[in-house]
């Protein structure tokens, strides 16, 4: 497309640009994606606001794929339709059409049943969900489509929806879930990776000083993205958005301010707005640090340097790929995080990880909601960090509490900085001064046999429910080795109990959300603190059956 072209269908568009739901950035985001898809021959119609969008079909060459938004246009007005389309385009950054085709398929299934999400439709869409002759798949499909949508626009009638849509997920066991993230085992190898990385190539010889700097440079925006993003739930876009100048300190403080791509309800005549937000001084030195090194490439809009990336990238291709050097935008994040799993992760370390099990940009901010959750803060809190304009949005998230628990009993092991022995099935965390008491000398000449190992005090003084757990059980290390199916099976009930009080809590959350003033609500926020307390309890709990465990190794 012409650059002509292109700033036709930008003027077009701006006669839209207040809608309540949509800031310009968006808009103009889905109108440079559709661009560009037409520059390689794959969107085959005009502009964004063709009512009907061709595709050419990626594995039947002659074919097209067609996405009729007349299917969707009865009573709906041009704010609406035009939000539906870049909920669409968003997609097309993401999927192929033909994938988005199925969305799309599904969405009109939602907008017939429930009139654009009516609110007198609400309960027709409920009966419809717990229909029989509906299969689950099918069912899964249209919720997934649903909370797609809803995330996205977070129009007002969203919580509402969600409000049913909650219930019903925890009720109807789908085959799918609506958001799939990277195992624990694959997201912690990550993290563990990133940050030897930037240790192992310090020290490797092959290496001379100008391609040591080099490489630092290239992944040092995955490192900040990743350490950044896993605190602070943003969009990646958002992320790749923070300006030059949006570090700053104040009163010993350190804050990091961030520009939202959503407009809140209450200022809906501004294109982004901004949310300043305190960090710890680790990442501000972080941040600044990497700042600093790429200062002397040149001008950056952006806080991450593309032009630094032009000049320390071997391949040479930057210049020709882009016509903003000033800017780091979401695709250029995308790409470079695959990099980083071929060069890094497959090619330097030998680690071959599947295309499933790798993180994608906005990955990260789904772990973050799981992680502020659980540290107590409270749903308004985190709204405002997530940058949403409803509360009810934020849980439109998986709660991947595999991440959490695995990360957090892996930093109570020795901040799970020592990996070994990994495989395809299999990845080991192995403390190296781990000193347990289990291997001390007995508390005194006594030898109560247990099922696993003994106790050595006479007066059978228990601490805890869990004999493993006590500070006078013991057990030798051939025992360990007998009893290990076992104690593995006592990891995984305190596990399953941590888990079920995780639920607990992300149900308070919910209902916070849903029903703020509610009795039930009230007297669930007071055993919240409590709860909490009694998952750090089950995380040490792990974390030392775990340490008894690895010791066999």
């Amino acid at each position: 497309m012409s650059n002509d072209t292109s700033n036709d269908t930008i003027t077009k568009t701006n006669a839209f640009f207040d809608t309540p739901y949509l800031s310009d950035y968006e808009i103009t985001n889905v109108i440079n994606l559709l661009s560009e898809l037409k520059s390689k021959g794959i969107f085959l119609s005009n502009s964004l606001h063709d009512n009907i969008w061709l595709f050419s079909h990626e594995y039947s060459p002659g074919r097209s794929i067609k996405i009729d938004f007349g299917k969707i246009d009865k009573g709906l007005n041009q704010d609406d339709q035009l939000l539906v389309k870049c909920w669409i385009g968003s997609l097309l950054d993401k999927y192929r059409p033909s994938t988005c085709i199925h969305y799309f398929h599904h969405f009109c299934m939602a907008i017939n049943i429930t009139n654009f999400f009516s609110l007198d439709r609400i309960n027709h869409f409920v009966e419809w969900l717990h229909e029989d002759h509906i299969t689950n798949n099918e069912k899964t499909y249209v919720l997934s489509t649903v909370i797609s949508f809803f995330d996205f626009s977070e129009i007002s009638n969203s919580s509402k929806y969600l409000a049913k849509l909650y219930d019903i997920r925890n009720k109807i066991k789908f085959t799918k879930n609506p958001i799939k993230l990277p195992s624990s085992k694959y997201i912690l190898l990550f993290s563990y990776y990133l940050e030897k990385y930037f240790a192992d190539v310090e020290k490797d010889t092959s290496f001379d000083v100008e391609e040591t700097i080099k490489k630092k440079i290239l992944y040092y925006p995955i490192l900040i993205w990743w350490n950044l993003t896993t605190i602070i739930p943003m969009r990646s876009t958002e992320f790749c958005l923070i300006k030059r100048d949006g570090l700053s300190e104040e009163n010993k403080k350190y804050f990091i301010t961030i520009t939202r791509i959503k407009k809140p309800l209450d200022q809906i005549d501004i294109d982004n707005y901004h949310t300043k937000i305190e960090i710890n001084e680790s990442m501000y030195c972080l941040i600044n640090n990497y700042i600093e090194i790429t200062e002397g490439y040149g001008e950056s809009d952006t806080l991450i340097s593309y032009r630094s990336l032009i000049y320390v990238d071997n391949t040479k291709q930057r210049k020709l790929q882009k016509r903003n050097f000033n800017s780091f935008n979401q695709n250029n994040l995308e790409k470079l995080l695959k990099r980083f799993y071929k060069e890094v992760i497959n090619d330097y370390y030998q680690i071959n990880v599947s295309l499933n099990e790798r993180l994608s940009p906005n990955d990260t901010r789904h772990l973050a909601f799981v992680s502020l959750m659980m540290q107590g803060i409270s749903p308004v809190e985190i709204a405002r960090l997530g940058g949403h304009k409803t509360l009810a949005a934020q849980y439109n998230y998986s709660f991947h509490t595999e991440y959490w628990i695995d990360n957090e009993v892996f930093k109570l092991i020795n901040n799970y900085k020592n990996i070994s022995n990994f495989d395809n099935n299999n990845i080991r965390y192995i403390p190296e001064n781990v000193k347990l008491k289990a291997f001390e000398s007995p508390t005194s000449s006594f030898r109560g046999e247990l099922e696993i190992g003994y106790c050595s005090d006479s007066l059978i003084r228990c601490e805890a429910k869990e004999c493993m757990l006590c500070s006078h059980w013991r057990i030798e290390l051939d025992d360990i080795k007998l009893k290990h199916d076992l104690i593995i099976e006592k990891v995984n009930k305190n596990r399953d109990n941590l888990i079920e009080l995780m639920n607990f809590i992300y149900k308070v959350h919910t209902n916070t959300v849903l029903n703020i003033m509610s009795p039930e609500h009230l007297e669930n926020e007071n055993h919240l603190q409590h709860t909490l307390q009694k998952v750090k309890s089950e995380l040490h709990n792990i974390s030392k059956i775990i340490q008894i465990e690895r010791n066999i190794y």
